[in-house]
């Protein structure tokens, strides 16, 4: 995981109403003074904690966030948005944004681009969804990071799933074509029970 330094400011002395953030002195890098977390590092924070927990597979209680989360649920009968271009960044923000960038452009030497990229640009989405699926390793050889399986562990539907390779496949200066949902619904069924993408 990167580090998020650009949150977090350095000061001599802590103002009221500062957050001090208490890092071990072999984790400051030499950095003296106060480390204190900026708005932006607050409201992240506080993002996350908005999130509902899952049940937990041991039977234990789900634990009680301080920020609450209000579900809506659309009336039966309607259609679900979800496979539209404003949806597809929203979802691609939450759940590939922090390595792949909003950009598209990733990190050099950590994160691949999803700008230009073969795997997203191919007319065939399968390899695209099987790494979303089941994530990928095939470019650690060149300082990338392993991809984790981020469609499996967020529990995404194939409905969230299209909408991110959508968004991606259109995005940045990407011109492939748009997957319909019966087609990724096919390919995901092929992919739940194939191999890891190499």
């Amino acid at each position: 995981m990167p580090a998020y330094s650009w949150l977090f400011e350095v000061k001599e002395y802590a103002y009221p109403g500062d957050v001090i953030i208490n890092v071990p002195d072999q984790y400051r890098q030499g950095i003296t003074g106060k480390i204190i977390a900026s708005k932006e590092a607050l409201e992240l924070v506080a993002y996350l904690k908005s999130f509902k927990q899952i049940k937990l597979p041991d039977g234990k209680p789900t634990p009680i966030f301080l920020y609450g989360k209000e579900i809506k649920t659309e009336p039966t009968g309607t259609t679900s948005k979800l496979n539209t271009e404003l949806d597809g960044a929203a979802l691609y923000a939450v759940n590939c944004q922090s390595c792949h960038q909003e950009n598209g452009e990733g990190l050099k030497g950590a994160f691949p681009p999803l700008k230009g990229s073969p795997v997203v640009l191919d007319k065939n989405p399968k390899v695209q969804l099987t790494i979303i699926m089941k994530g990928y390793n095939g470019r650690a050889s060149e300082g990338y990071g392993i991809m984790p399986a981020v469609g499996t562990n967020n529990n995404l539907k194939p409905e969230e799933i299209l909408a991110i390779i959508n968004h991606e496949r259109s995005s940045w200066g990407n011109n492939s074509r748009k997957i319909t949902l019966l087609e990724l619904k096919e390919l995901y069924n092929q992919v739940k029970t194939g191999p890891i993408a190499k």
